[in-house]
């Protein structure tokens, strides 16, 4: 039987990567990730195991996740002495995971029913297509510019699932693990699309983005560094160092050709071991 590992990064604090904007809101990450993990175990009709990595922040939150740990709910559980990004913990759950598929997430996703029997229907539908799937698309990205399409219905688009995606195994195998980047998820995507693939979205939101707008700061520059006890330094602000201001917004760049110029900006494109397309945005089979 085929099953899906859920990997689910969690930190309850505001992220130290902030600004501090997640003050404004009227729900701090321990709430959300409750109401978050409730409507993962009520709605998800496909055999699957959870992962929850979490970073920290709250005692109360370790206990409560080690509780559900004991009640059988998840199935393993990872906590870190640092908040360590949610690029670096899907990696570590993905190291540990043993379903067909693989579905990277965050605390803040309110799901429905049939999210994810949707996305995988998708996936077995169209697996001759280079697609990975996500339940929902932003309200910020469904636009003319992101929107690509659709398929019997179903949504295509280039921006959709960054904090929420579905894949086969080996499609996150064969383009390499997230970047350490405080927006890895982002970054990761966008190798994907430069790599022909899309994200394809049911006709109707499946998962809703509890926690929009009420997290980081992205466009704002951070130099963070984190290490580890082994006294690996994680570099968190990679792609942030190039003295061109609009540096940020070039590597999230997803049509037109290749830079060509060796920099870091097409690195982060690259360093994936997918087959880069020069038609970025449109469909390709693989």
């Amino acid at each position: 039987m085929k099953s899906c590992s859920i990997i689910i990064a969690h930190y309850s604090l505001i992220d130290d990567f902030d600004d501090g904007r997640f003050k404004e809101g009227k729900k701090f990450r321990s709430g959300l990730m409750k109401e978050c993990l409730e409507s993962l175990f009520q709605n998800t009709d496909y055999p699957a195991d959870i992962i929850v990595v979490d970073n920290g922040g709250s005692p109360d939150d370790s206990d409560y996740l080690i509780g559900l740990v004991r009640q059988g709910k998840i199935n393993t559980y990872i906590r870190n002495k640092n908040n360590m990004g949610f690029g670096y913990s899907w990696n570590q759950g993905a190291r540990l995971a043993t379903g067909n598929y693989l579905c990277f997430t965050c605390n803040d996703i309110l799901f429905k029913p049939k999210w994810l029997s949707t996305c995988i229907e998708l996936l077995e539908k169209y697996k001759d297509k280079r697609l990975f799937a996500s339940p929902f698309i932003n309200r910020d990205k469904n636009n003319a510019s992101c929107n690509k399409g659709t398929i019997d219905g179903n949504k295509l688009n280039s921006l959709a699932g960054s904090n929420c995606m579905v894949m086969d195994y080996q499609t996150y195998k064969d383009s390499g693990e997230f970047p350490h980047h405080r927006v890895g998820g982002s970054i990761w995507q966008r190798r994907m699309i430069r790599n022909g693939y899309l994200a394809i979205c049911p006709p109707e939101n499946l998962a809703e983005h509890i926690g929009e707008g009420k997290g980081i700061n992205f466009t704002k520059q951070f130099y963070v560094n984190k290490t580890l006890l082994n006294g690996e330094t994680i570099n968190f602000n990679y792609g942030y160092d190039n003295p061109h201001k609009d540096y940020y917004y070039g590597f999230f760049r997803i049509s037109g050709s290749p830079l060509g110029n060796g920099t870091d900006e097409e690195r982060i494109f690259r360093c994936g071991r997918g087959q880069e397309t020069d038609t970025p945005g449109t469909l390709h089979s693989k």
